[in-house]
C-alpha cells in the first residue's frame, strides 16, 4: 500500500510587502531568489552598501534599490531588515539586532 502525505495545507504561498510612504514594495522570498540572496551575503566582506544593494535589489526589485537611494545609511537599512524580516519569517526587531550584533 501506498503512503500518500498531503502537503497541501501546510503550503502557505502568502505575498509579502513592505511599504514605505503609502508604496507597496513586495518582497521576493522565492527559494531561488533566496539562494540567491544568501550567496550575496556569504561572498561579502562583512556588511557593504554594495551588499546591501545587492540584496534590496534581489528581494525588491531596481526600482526599489533606486526609490530609496538617497537615505541616509541608517535609513537606508530600514527597507534592508524589513525585507530580510519578511524572507526570514522574524520581526524586523530580531533582524536588526542580528545585524548590528555581526557588524
Amino acid at each position: 500500500m501506498a503512503t500518500v502525505i498531503d502537503i497541501t495545507g501546510k503550503i502557505k504561498n502568502e505575498q509579502k510587502f513592505i511599504v514605505y510612504n503609502g508604496k507597496n514594495y513586495k518582497v521576493d522570498d522565492s527559494k531561488n531568489t533566496i539562494i540567491k540572496v544568501f550567496s550575496i551575503i556569504d561572498g561579502a566582506n562583512g556588511a557593504s552598501i554594495d551588499m546591501i544593494d545587492k540584496v534590496l535589489e534581489e528581494l525588491l526589485g531596481k526600482e526599489a534599490v533606486k526609490d530609496f537611494d538617497g537615505f541616509a545609511y541608517d535609513d537606508y537599512l530600514v527597507p534592508f531588515f524589513a525585507a530580510m524580516a519578511c524572507v526570514q519569517n522574524k520581526s524586523y526587531e530580531e533582524v536588526e539586532q542580528s545585524f548590528r550584533k555581526q557588524s
